[in-house]
């Protein structure tokens, strides 16, 4: 089977709307996280969220076209872009056999806004209220779709759709369709647009955000006694995976090596995670499997970490438990402390952050994790960003409905 490398990165967050600039402000411990300014949130619970507010894609859409396209296509065709100038790839049209590129980018939630539009002019407006733009720009699929009409891209091509494991799946299915010489290269990702009105209810509703309106910088604890939910966030994560032949044809820089990666079933309910890991023990023992290494080999942990109640301590113990308690040489962060939760997209912007520790040997801080939950044994990286050496390093992601995910990166 071919081995598979990254080569390119690119994303939209709250902090930033490039991998350099994403992971400087990372290291500074800077939060993306204030205040939502795009709709009132006077009737809401809650008022913040990592919101993206300085985004332009005037590059890629006219004025016109920036109205009727939704705001999760528009972030993940700036983060494929700057992922194909990263890999070389100046005219994606010439530079590769378009018949063997693909685009396997998700979202959990697809085109939230013009859905939740659409419903109230059909309910004030009738059937003639509704937009001919809404099915195109509603359903998750038409971000690969829509990146794949600009890049010309005729290979593997769908979107995987699984809540926050949306990133990681689309790694793994990608990963798998180079391996056994389906594609030489492809698109990578997720896309989020969820914060917006329905958005912020629906979580809301379901008691899963942190209510810390009083700091919102603060809400996000991984890891602390004082977690009280997760924070909502939006954006784009997006690698280019290519063979490792096709890359070194190319003399394209390498940034990274896919190791192995794992995915499994929680089979247990529609929110709440597997109190016993065992889910998320079966992910990780076949993402080191795969990747033929022992867990002594793994560095680092870049944690699902979303700051819920429940959910942090079942990560971390089932971790504790795939390690053997031997957690010595291994250091975990949750980067959502500073970004939020960006569902669908968290996984892909949080492979992006595990390739820049790998290649700096450097991993940033647990924001706002003062006081450490006795039943997480870890070294969280509380005090700071600090100097770390190691290989390899995973990255774990999972979805309502107990999608568990777990991508190993080797350092070049």
């Amino acid at each position: 089977m071919e081995d598979v490398v990254v080569t390119g990165m690119g994303c939209v967050t709250d902090l930033g709307n490039t991998p350099d600039e994403l992971w400087n402000n990372l290291l500074a411990g800077k939060s993306g996280i204030g205040f939502i300014d795009r709709f009132n949130t006077e009737a809401y619970s809650v008022k913040f969220a990592g919101q993206i507010k300085e985004f332009d894609a005037s590059p890629y859409y006219s004025e016109r076209d920036r109205k009727r396209i939704s705001r999760n296509i528009q972030y993940a065709v700036h983060a494929a872009e700057t992922a194909l100038k990263m890999a070389g790839i100046e005219d994606p049209k010439t530079a590769v056999d378009v018949t063997r590129a693909g685009i396997i980018v998700g979202s959990g939630m697809g085109g939230m806004e013009i859905y939740s539009e659409s419903s109230v002019n059909l309910s004030t407006k009738g059937p003639r209220g509704v937009s001919p733009f809404f099915v195109p720009q509603a359903i998750a699929n038409m971000v690969a779709g829509e990146i794949a009409i600009r890049t010309g891209w005729m290979g593997p091509n769908w979107s995987p759709v699984s809540a926050c494991a949306t990133s990681n799946h689309s790694f793994i299915t990608a990963a798998d369709q180079i391996r056994l010489g389906r594609a030489d290269i492809v698109v990578a990702g997720g896309t989020e647009e969820a914060v917006c009105p329905i958005g912020l209810a629906g979580f809301a509703s379901m008691k899963a955000l942190s209510t810390n309106n009083e700091a919102p910088e603060k809400a996000s604890r991984p890891f602390d006694t004082g977690r009280n939910g997760f924070v909502l966030s939006e954006g784009a994560g997006i690698l280019i995976l290519e063979a490792l032949s096709h890359a070194r044809r190319r003399g394209a820089k390498i940034l990274a090596r896919v190791a192995g990666y794992g995915a499994s079933g929680d089979a247990y309910h529609m929110s709440a995670p597997r109190e016993d890991g065992e889910g998320v023990c079966l992910a990780i023992s076949l993402a080191l499997k795969d990747a033929g290494i022992d867990i002594s080999q793994i560095g680092y942990v870049n944690t699902h970490g979303t700051s819920t109640p429940r959910g942090d301590v079942a990560e971390c113990k089932a971790v504790f438990k795939a390690f053997g308690g031997k957690i010595d040489n291994v250091k975990i962060n949750s980067t959502k402390s500073m970004t939020g939760h960006m569902l669908g997209a968290a996984s892909g912007m949080e492979a992006i952050v595990t390739i820049k520790s790998l290649i700096n040997q450097k991993l940033h801080q647990t924001l706002n994790l003062e006081n450490q939950d006795p039943e997480i044994p870890f070294d969280c990286c509380a005090k700071g960003a600090v100097d770390h050496k190691f290989e390899y390093a995973m990255s774990n992601s999972f979805g309502f409905g107990g999608h568990n995910s777990v991508f190993i990166l080797g350092r070049v």
